[in-house]
């Protein structure tokens, strides 16, 4: 009997680039085949469309690099959804069986009764997340199907996006020849890339920082309890450097990913850097320290934020797996050091885990939404997650998930 594989292939629409990836999934787990990043630095902002025109050309050429690559051609997508617009809600559902003996007919309903959250006209369920069942009143449940019971309850997570990012991310895919078949939001994607289990069950906060925000996800007992975005990132950063050391925006990057620090301890007084003039003045010497000292402020900002979201839950005291930080701005230096100080809490840099092909690349946590996405769609392959706990999101019609791509293999 031949294996069974499926191509999927999924887009992340970052404030600064989009990236598109195209992986197998087969029985032995998930490998990448091809991977296109395009820059975008005008086409969103906060996760908001606001070029259409820039971002259709960035997925193209996105596209293009992957279908290199991979030597897939690529139609359908499951696509990424972050920015300050996205919110995470519990809710909490309960049926009664039709017989003593409980189906997956009655976790669906049960499910179907979770997710029909009443909420403004303006926003839409993408992602929902079994946290937990209980049967009668034993609670802690992860597959209720085949127990005996008169009540089935369900405590579910559900992300939220507003509409209208969503219509206009439709948009930008379609017009680059694009079908998306499912929206998924990218802080659980971010987590899946980079979390252990052992992680989930202590109690974990993930922090993927990029560009335009930075999307938080809380986990503990192996569930999902709390998603949140931070609207800051590590493009404030670069307008701080522009404007306290009057050079250009590209400019100020360049010098970012170079030379900056976000810990001055971490920094010699006699490191000596280049600051690019602006309109035919020459460049000129600086000593790091100055750069460090207007990059440290921000990203205690940023983390001060942080801590005011987790406060905002009932887990701030029960997270020994500490803060995964992850995303582009995540990977200057002294950022784990500075995060472990201000949120008192053990911080790690997170990679993208357990990747099958083209590892040097997917390495870098910049890329961990991407491969984030394409680890959410081999979810239901998994033989040790019972389908109970399996995400539940809205597949376009007529599509599913054997829809994806032209499928090579079988």
């Amino acid at each position: 009997m031949k294996n069974r594989s499926e191509i999927v292939a999924a887009v992340d629409f970052g404030t600064t680039k989009i990236s598109v990836l195209v992986a197998q999934i087969d029985d032995n787990g998930l490998t990448v085949l091809g991977v296109g990043t395009a820059e975008c630095e005008e086409g969103l902002r906060k996760g908001m469309v606001i070029a259409i025109g820039k971002v259709v050309e960035a997925i193209r050429q996105a596209r293009h690099d992957a279908e290199q690559m991979s030597g897939c051609i690529v139609s359908d997508v499951l696509v990424g959804v972050g920015g300050t617009h996205i919110v995470g809600v519990n809710n909490q559902s309960m049926v009664s069986p039709k017989a003593r003996e409980i189906t997956e007919m009655d976790v669906t309903r049960v499910l179907d009764m979770a997710k029909a959250l009443s909420m403004p006209v303006d926003r839409q369920v993408i992602t929902m997340l079994p946290k937990q069942y209980a049967v009668d009143e034993h609670d802690g449940i992860k597959d209720p199907v085949g127990m005996a019971g008169v009540r089935l309850d369900a405590e579910v997570h559900l992300v939220t996006a507003a509409r209208s990012a969503l219509d206009n991310l439709r948009r930008c895919c379609e017009r680059s020849g694009l079908r998306v078949v499912q929206f998924v939001a990218n802080p659980v994607a971010s987590a899946l890339a980079v979390l252990e289990d052992h992680e989930r069950e202590l109690g974990v906060v993930v922090l993927d920082l990029g560009g335009g925000t930075g999307d938080l996800t809380i986990w503990h007992g192996g569930r999902l309890v709390h998603t949140g975005v931070i609207g800051a990132g590590g493009e404030l950063i670069t307008r701080d450097i522009a404007t306290g050391l009057r050079t250009p925006m590209s400019r100020a990057e360049e010098m970012k990913v170079k030379h900056g620090c976000a810990w001055g301890e971490l920094v010699n007084a006699s490191d000596q850097i280049e600051v690019p003039g602006v309109g035919g003045r020459e460049d000129k010497a600086l000593s790091r320290r100055v750069l460090t000292e207007i990059i440290e402020p921000r990203v205690i900002e940023i983390f001060s934020m942080v801590k005011r979201e987790i406060q905002k839950t009932q887990y701030d005291d029960n997270l020994a797996g500490g803060l995964v930080l992850t995303g582009g701005a995540s990977q200057m230096p002294g950022m784990v050091e500075l995060g472990d100080e201000i949120l008192n809490l053990p911080v790690r840099l997170g990679q993208p885990r357990g990747i099958q092909g083209l590892k040097s690349i997917l390495e870098s946590p910049a890329l961990a939404s991407v491969y984030g996405l394409a680890v959410f769609a081999a979810l239901s392959w998994r033989a040790d997650m019972p389908k109970s706990m399996l995400p539940v999101t809205d597949v376009q019609p007529s599509v599913g998930w054997r829809g994806f791509l032209k499928r090579i293999g079988w």
